[in-house]
């Protein structure tokens, strides 16, 4: 079984490289939010509007979001890493997050999408009616229900009436949907240059712009935070994916690839070229360019080690090559027998990713993690006996005939010890011109 020759690989490979004005109830008791993160309002909103109105004189935005809702989540993410997680000490700004019951959302799916989008000065609400998305509907004049909508308000901006006022600025992530321009798709680097574009409008003397010293700090990218249920589908991944990839037709007309570049092991260095073609022909070179390692005795490495060590990383890399096949596992996958079901989110670094579980067909069992912008697969687990394994992180990516290719990878052990980095210098493409309909992918 592949899974087991892998750990076989790696236990010998780890062995060879051995703020102010009057209070605000949501502001007033820092501590109190903490052990209670979100608050549950009723169908009037007066405490949603209470405190909008508390906060008079500051920009605030506001925010309908659904906790099942990836889009919406990873529309939370980015703002929070474009800039709020930055500004929690400016006295100027507060936020409110109301999240609404969309796609199957309940109560309980709050709590963890909390991390993403976390401040002193960011407020969130659960509001069971989701009555605030028709107020909204209203107040924008448009004829379907508002959510996945992101509004900034002015310093002057009050809610006295039962339809929440028209924002200074607004962007939305609807899609389609008419009666919101395409144009205002959020863009979280716009939607910050509006902000502080607001906040210039704000009589800071007022103010005391006092630190918040129960900022959560752990909070500015929420690395590691899981969101185990999401609305979406399987395929919004997997489509994802190959749209990122090209799309369908343009990947069918790739014949080969050739990589060339290094890896590199705490024990050697390889120049390495890897050629493949289809169906699934895969050709390995490596060439040993450094081995100043030492073993334990402190003497250069052996050649009899060296040579070890080249087999061993050529079985692990050719065992991959062909575990991860020419067009990759998610293209035509389920002709292929593979099983692929969504899990959620997961935050890794910077990047809010899709959460896949994939039972490969005659293979081991993975988690991989899609990029929700771009479509990369950006980290695999491999599980052995429901352990992971095998860990495969790739970054750098970069565009070859409109194909992205990540150009750094690195394998790590089930501890996540680096075992070896592959670092691409360059890739060439055969491709074939002849015409393709571009299929209608369904997953």
């Amino acid at each position: 079984m592949k899974s087991i020759f892998l750990i076989a690989v790696l236990a010998v490979s780890l062995l060879a490289c051995s703020e102010s004005p009057a209070p605000v109830p949501a502001e007033a008791a820092p501590d109190a939010a903490q052990d209670a993160p979100y608050e549950v309002i009723s169908d009037d909103l007066q405490s949603l509007k209470d405190a909008f109105n508390a906060n008079e004189g500051r920009v605030r935005l506001l925010f309908l979001s659904g906790p099942t809702c990836g889009i919406c989540l990873r529309g939370m993410a980015d703002l929070n890493d474009e800039f709020l997680a930055e500004r929690q000490n400016d006295d100027r700004l507060v936020s409110f997050v109301v999240h609404v019951p969309t796609m199957g959302a309940k109560e309980r799916h709050v709590i963890e999408t909390i991390p993403l989008l976390q401040g002193p000065r960011i407020h969130h609400y659960w509001e069971e009616s989701g009555i605030i998305g028709q107020h909204f509907s209203d107040t924008m004049d448009v004829a379907f229900y508002v959510w996945d909508f992101w509004a900034i308000y002015g310093p002057d901006a009050r809610w006295d009436g039962t339809l929440p006022p028209k924002p200074l600025y607004y962007e939305h992530q609807l899609g389609g949907s008419g009666g919101f321009p395409q144009e205002l798709l959020l863009d979280a680097k716009r939607f910050a240059q509006k902000t502080m574009a607001a906040l210039a409008s704000v009589d800071a003397s007022r103010f005391t712009n006092q630190a918040m010293s129960s900022q959560n700090q752990s909070g500015r990218n929420a690395d590691g935070t899981e969101i185990s249920v999401v609305g979406q589908p399987r395929n919004v991944a997997v489509a994802l994916h190959i749209r990122g990839r090209g799309g369908y037709a343009n990947l069918k007309r790739v014949q080969s690839v050739v990589s060339t570049g290094r890896i590199e092991t705490d024990f050697q260095a390889f120049e390495l070229t890897v050629s493949r073609s289809r169906p699934n022909i895969i050709q390995r070179d490596l060439l040993l360019i450094d081995a100043s390692s030492t073993d334990e005795a402190g003497k250069t490495s052996s050649a009899a080690a060296a040579a070890q060590n080249r087999r061993l990383l050529s079985s692990l890399e050719t065992t991959l090559l062909d575990t991860f096949e020419f067009d990759g596992l998610f293209v035509e996958w389920p002709a292929k027998g593979h099983a692929v079901e969504m899990l959620g989110m997961r935050k890794i670094g910077d990047i809010l990713t899709w959460k896949l579980a994939l039972q490969q067909n005659g293979g081991p069992d993975w988690y991989m993690y899609v990029d929700s912008h771009s479509g990369d697969v950006v980290r695999m687990e491999m599980f052995d006996e429901g352990d992971i394994a095998l860990a495969i992180v790739q970054s750098d990516f970069r565009a070859s005939s409109g194909i992205r290719f990540p150009y750094r990878i690195e394998y790590r052990a089930a501890d996540g010890a680096v075992i070896a980095t592959e670092i691409t210098d360059s890739i060439i493409l055969e491709v074939d011109l002849f015409e393709i309909d571009d299929a209608n992918v369904s997953h």
